[in-house]
């Protein structure tokens, strides 16, 4: 099996499309939380 049919693997895709939610979370957060945070200090 090639490194091309190995990236098609649905199971791989599932993993990769999980990791940049994860991500795209934790930037949100990052960005939104301080801001909510901010009138409560």
């Amino acid at each position: 099996m090639s490194d091309t049919e190995n990236m098609m693997d649905p199971f791989n895709i599932g993993l990769y499309v999980i990791e940049a939610g994860l991500v795209g979370i934790v930037l949100y957060a990052m960005a939104v939380l301080p801001a909510l945070f901010k009138p409560m200090i």
